[in-house]
């Protein structure tokens, strides 16, 4: 039960969200924060929170590829948040999350400080529900700010980093892990290739009913000597993959923590741009291909880590090769460079320590 008056609520609808709020939320318990997690059944998330021994509370699902979907999971899981955060002691001094439309919707409606974070400008539906509703909006200096204030954004309450949001939760401690658990995997030679398909039911996906991931992955298994590990993003997904390559791929029946999971991978392709960034940050060789260009990963590729993007499945195709021949060529050690970037944080604790409703929280 949460009986502190100093209470954050974090919306969590993704495996980054998941370990991006953990990692800030770690920081304002040492202000005297109580945090409350929420989230829906979707993806690894749920494994993550058990793995940080945390309960979150969980409402609805992902609605799927269809608008109708979509807008009745959205509406059923508004109802839902909405009878949750009331029947707190007491309300949130704020709302934390990356541009959840329930969340927002709750929290506008509940008269709750509203802080959202947003690197995905393409997503433009969930953009428009959103920003106009928050007090404050974070995003990456990578991605100009017009494209956000073209989708409601207010730019006087506009707040950039110098960074990516996977650095809050890679840098330091975690960093150093990894490094161990690299030396410990290449010593015992159990070594995988990790690939994540592409999210094929967002909004912001331009053909909902195409599978490049069957392509892609028939692909990589040519191409690659070693073990493939598929992590789908939906049971869907799975089961076409399981149909199609079952016997010559691995599928795990839990979510990996990133650092097991990224420690084993010799290199890392998916069609999202998160795991390629973890991945990268940490040093890991890592492809992403995606309609569009990706701002935050050309911000880590100028930065010099080993990522890899490209538009295209013939360019997808063209890089596997290239990289599959020898992954190891790739990998290399990011400490000095991890420490040039910007936390998220870093930029919003003391945002919030300013703020004239919310600066009493830190007295």
């Amino acid at each position: 039960m949460v009986d502190n008056d100093k209470i954050v609520w974090f919306e969590v609808l993704t495996p980054k969200q998941a370990m991006l709020f953990l990692a800030i939320g770690q920081k304002l318990r040492k202000f005297g924060f109580t945090c409350h997690y929420t989230t829906r059944d979707h993806d690894y998330i749920l494994d993550i929170f058990k793995a940080h021994k945390i309960q979150p509370i969980s409402f609805g699902y992902y609605g799927g590829k269809s608008l109708e979907e979509k807008l009745l999971a959205s509406v059923k899981r508004v109802v839902k948040l909405s009878e949750n955060i009331i029947s707190l002691p007491n309300k949130p001094a704020v709302a934390i999350s990356f541009s959840s439309p329930d969340a927002s919707r709750v929290a506008f409606g509940l008269g709750i400080p509203l802080i959202l974070m947003n690197d995905t400008a393409h997503s433009k539906p969930v953009a428009k529900l959103t920003f106009a509703l928050a007090n404050y909006l974070l995003t990456p200096s990578c991605i100009p700010k017009e494209i956000f204030t073209q989708l409601g954004a207010n730019p006087e309450t506009m707040f950039t980093y110098d960074g990516v949001d996977e650095i809050e939760y890679i840098a330091g401690e975690n960093q150093e892990k990894f490094l161990k658990l690299r030396e410990q995997a290449v010593e015992k030679d159990n070594m995988y290739l990790a690939y994540r398909p592409e999210e094929s039911f967002a909004s912001y996906m331009k053909d909902k009913d195409s599978k490049p991931y069957l392509e892609i992955l028939q692909h990589i298994i040519d191409r690659y000597q070693g073990e493939v590990v598929v992590f789908p993003r939906y049971d869907s997904q799975r089961e076409i993959i399981l149909e199609h390559f079952e016997g010559q791929i691995e599928i795990p029946s839990n979510g990996f923590y990133f650092l097991n999971l990224l420690s084993n991978a010799e290199i890392v392709i998916t069609g999202g741009g998160t795991m390629a960034r973890e991945a990268a940050l940490l040093g890991v060789p890592s492809i992403t291909y995606f309609w569009r260009h990706l701002e935050p990963q050309k911000f880590i590729e100028d930065k010099g880590f080993p990522s890899f993007s490209v538009q295209s499945i013939d360019d997808t195709k063209k890089l596997i090769t290239k990289l599959c021949s020898n992954p190891r060529k790739y990998w290399i050690d990011t400490s000095s460079k991890l420490q040039k970037i910007q936390k998220p944080s870093e930029v919003l604790i003391p945002l919030m320590k300013k703020d004239h409703l919310l600066k009493q929280y830190f007295d």
